[in-house]
């Protein structure tokens, strides 16, 4: 009798976690904020079409005409000197928070882009800690910890003109914050506890907001899935990222990312995937179908006016792949997902 008992209550308890899971997609734009009006009204419309609930960006510089664009010139928060806020681009991402939030979207802002540091552009930290020849520092260096630490205080202070609180009250908008795009991508993990330091100083702020620390990814799925990220309690999401396709790759690294989620209490997001060259579109649809076969979010890397087609990964509504992405993401979202993700509205 007790055994049957247990056994019920396990049916159960499995029939009501799989009712609760859900499943959803979105994409990555990470200038979105910068581009004209009509083209912002645009990728958002595009986005609500196909059901996407994140949209994924980044506090950064933007140069006029990035990818071809109508993007603006946009300063980065700190570009003029580290502690110096500029707070414009705030201002432009709670702009675009209350844009997408009436299409139903969430974002992901990624609070700093590693890449910033020397690589693609050269932000206020690299002329303060002469990062120009190696980022390490960035990472290392307690005076730019701290620095750091202040920035993602006072983006997360952010007063709203939107919304008319601070950003880190603002749940019903911002899905989650993202640590950093791709810490020490390309770099030895010089300083391994950064992360975790990183998410306290979050979680500090933050409170008992339900806005979700990220990790904000890796250059790829081995340095994505990094065993710490699983142990640090303040980390909510592991957050996935890979340009490799292969579908055997996929599985192997997400069923591993799952095995170290479950113990831990963690939910994965596969935050940035891409395709590029003349098999673009069935890369993508590949892709795709193994994503959705592992109940694990998705955004795709990315959605821009114009798109790219076959010569780099941006994607517009005029090129075949669009098609896939949009019918994937309306799959996805009907789909039984791995995780709760309650903070989603997928009704």
């Amino acid at each position: 009798m007790i055994a049957g008992f247990i056994l019920a209550l396990t049916l159960f308890c499995f029939s009501l976690s799989s009712v609760v899971a859900n499943d959803f997609a979105g994409a990555n734009s990470y200038f979105l904020f910068a581009v004209n009006d009509d083209d912002r009204a645009a990728i958002l419309d595009a986005m609500e079409s196909a059901n996407m609930k994140v949209l994924r960006v980044f506090i950064t510089s933007v140069d006029e005409g990035t990818k071809g664009s109508s993007a603006v010139y946009v300063d980065d928060l700190e570009l003029k000197a580290v502690g110096t806020y500029d707070d414009t681009i705030l201002g432009k991402i709670d702009s675009l928070a209350k844009e997408a939030s009436t299409r139903g979207i969430k974002l992901i802002i990624a609070l700093h882009d590693r890449y910033a540091l020397g690589t693609y552009s050269s932000d206020a930290y690299v002329t303060k800690y002469d990062l120009q020849s190696d980022a390490s520092a960035f990472y290392t260096n307690a005076d730019a910890v701290s620095d750091y630490d202040n920035r993602i205080t006072h983006i997360l202070n952010y007063q709203s003109p939107n919304f008319g609180k601070a950003w880190k009250d603002l749940s019903e908008v911002i899905f989650a914050f993202d640590i950093e795009n791709e810490a020490m991508g390309h770099l030895d993990v010089v300083a391994p506890d950064w992360w975790c330091g990183r998410a306290q100083t979050l979680r500090t702020v933050l409170g008992d907001s339900t806005i979700q620390i990220t990790t904000g990814g890796g250059v790829d799925l081995v340095s994505s899935v990094r065993a710490d990220f699983f142990t640090c309690s303040d980390i909510d999401i592991v957050a996935l990222h890979s340009y490799n396709l292969d579908p055997f790759y996929l599985a192997y690294y997400t069923n591993l990312g799952k095995s170290l989620a479950v113990p831990s209490g963690k939910r994965l997001l596969f935050e940035e995937f891409g395709a590029e060259g003349s098999d673009k579109q069935g890369e993508i649809s590949s892709a795709i179908t193994t994503l959705i076969s592992t109940g694990i979010p998705w955004a795709y890397w990315e959605l821009s006016i114009p798109g790219q087609s076959s010569s780099s990964y941006e994607v517009w509504t005029d090129e075949p792949s669009w098609s896939t992405i949009k019918a994937g993401a309306l799959n996805t979202i009907e789909k039984g997902g791995e995780s709760n993700w309650s903070e989603i509205d997928t009704d």
